[in-house]
């Protein structure tokens, strides 16, 4: 996959806040075009989320669920080659607790692999909200074994057939117990999930598809 120390050094090994305060530790890369990341997490159920919009409409299962208002809300900028994100995504769990949802950030990387997008990502779980040590708000909390959530993005994201190859890769100088930028601490085994994804197939024009 070309995945290697080298391409890992030009990779932060955590998002930062406006002021450049570490959060997240990155802990997912995925290889594969626009069109088809798009592809991949609308498949597994995940949810667009937008930075500033907060009446995002839901179609389909998810704008049944009762615990969409909190699945929706939008996710806080955060920066990662000099920039916000690309995409925010949640995810609903079967249980209904109204302060927990799986969510994650994407930026595409300013750089390729074998000449394909390389986006770099940190998925994070909330389980509640505690306050936050930069102003004393609210804030929301995350579950510290960050991998649990590494290992629900697999999951999810390999259940739709749309992923060619899984890899897991310990970069140097590995992030395994950290705080968030609010305060929250987090541990991981410092692994990075690699996924590979399939290229939509794009119909011929004037071509039925079979």
């Amino acid at each position: 996959l070309g995945v290697d120390n080298s391409l890992f050094s030009k990779i932060p090994r955590r998002i930062a806040d406006r002021s450049g305060n570490p959060g997240d530790m990155v802990n997912l890369l995925i290889i594969g075009s626009q069109a088809a990341i798009e592809k991949v997490f609308a498949a597994a159920g995940w949810v667009k989320v937008d930075l500033n919009v907060k009446d995002t409409v839901l179609s389909g299962l998810l704008a049944s669920m009762s615990k969409e208002s909190y699945l929706t809300m939008p996710m806080s900028p955060l920066y990662l080659f000099g920039r916000t994100q690309d995409y925010g995504w949640a995810h609903a769990e079967p249980i209904h607790v109204v302060a927990s949802r799986n969510h994650l950030r994407i930026w595409k990387a300013p750089f390729t692999v074998t000449g394909e997008p390389v986006w770099v990502g940190a998925a994070t779980h909330d389980i509640g909200f505690e306050r936050d040590q930069r102003n004393d708000r609210l804030t929301h909390k995350i579950d510290p074994d960050i991998d649990l959530e590494k290992n629900y993005v697999e999951k999810t994201l390999c259940g739709t057939g749309l992923v060619s190859d899984v890899s897991h890769f310990l970069p140097e100088n590995p992030v395994q117990s950290a705080s968030t930028a609010t305060g929250g601490s987090f541990h991981s085994n410092g692994e990075v999930l690699v996924l590979k994804l399939i290229a939509p197939v794009e119909r011929a024009a004037g071509r039925p598809e079979r």
